[in-house]
């Protein structure tokens, strides 16, 4: 059975189910680089909290033999549980998003390629960087301040808001290099299993002369290295210029221009591990950074 029957088979399935107490539909959403995600919308009446429970996890569950009844089951399960600890994670949330002062402390930034997500950045304030797209988005947290997920920051936040972009933008990129910092070492550091180093103690040393620059956490990490004043920061750190190889979403690799390769060469790495290794929605880009102390800026290395 192929994706689109299972969606249709599963629907019916769960309307048959849920009797006349539910709406259920199904719905996509856009995910980064041109990904849709499948899932069911279930709405019940008279409640505020309505979870999209989405498919693709469940379809590979059927295509390895597990049955549409005990999927059904599973999801029911999922919908449950995910009703129960999302209504009061949410109603806390919500109320903190209302206002500006409250949302703009849980504001903060991450980034991915531009032209690749004209859909996704529809009525969404971004920062535009080379071919990349700064967005803002709003944490939303348990009470014991795990993360449990977030919110994109759409122009109807701002108009709700009556603030600027300039001024949502520049409270989000704060509060990322305030909580999440700077955090870098050699690769052959992080391949051994060994923790990034908060920046800006002394460059690593790399036999490869590649680091990995990300966050703290090293998740959306990759924002770090295009916010205002961090690339001349590194250029300091580093005492010349050098190369920013977009590796995922997550992280970028640095390496002084003294130990790279080619323009053509670092290029080629790039593409082929975005073709042949990293999963479609962690691409960050084809193209290599160059830090110009020149002009003091970032700018795409040209081949």
């Amino acid at each position: 059975m192929y994706y689109r029957e299972f969606r249709e088979e599963i629907l019916h399935l769960m309307r048959e189910q849920a009797g006349g107490n539910m709406k259920i539909s199904l719905v996509d959403k856009q995910k980064l680089n041109g990904q849709r995600w499948w899932g069911l919308l279930m709405e019940q009446e008279g409640s505020s909290c309505s979870p999209v429970i989405y498919l693709e996890n469940v379809y590979e569950d059927f295509s390895r033999g597990m049955s549409l009844d005990k999927i059904a089951e599973r999801l029911w399960t999922i919908y449950e549980e995910e009703s129960k600890d999302t209504f009061s994670v949410l109603k806390g949330n919500i109320s903190d998003m209302e206002i500006f002062e409250s949302a703009s402390k849980k504001l903060f930034v991450r980034i991915f390629h531009r032209e690749r997500n004209l859909e996704l950045l529809e009525q969404t304030p971004f920062v535009p960087v080379l071919d990349l797209a700064i967005t803002a988005y709003y944490l939303v947290e348990e009470a014991d301040a795990s993360i449990r997920g977030m919110v994109m920051i759409r122009e109807e936040h701002l108009l709700n808001w009556g603030v600027s972009k300039e001024e949502v933008f520049s409270r989000a990129m704060e509060n990322s290099l305030e909580r999440d910092g700077i955090y870098w070492n050699s690769i052959e550091e992080v391949m051994d299993r060994h923790e990034l180093l908060a920046f800006p103690k002394p460059m690593p040393h790399s036999n490869s002369g590649l680091h990995v620059l990300s966050n703290r956490t090293g998740v959306w990490g990759a924002v770090t290295a295009f916010l205002p004043g961090v690339a001349g920061k590194l250029y300091e750190a580093a005492g010349e210029e050098f190369y920013l190889l977009p590796s995922s979403i997550h992280e970028v690799l640095f390496v002084p221009a003294s130990r790279a390769f080619s323009r053509e060469l670092l290029q080629r790495t790039v593409r082929d591990v975005n073709r042949c290794e990293m999963p479609r929605e962690e691409i960050l880009s084809d193209h290599v950074y160059y830090y110009n102390s020149g002009e003091g800026r970032l700018e795409i290395a040209d081949i």
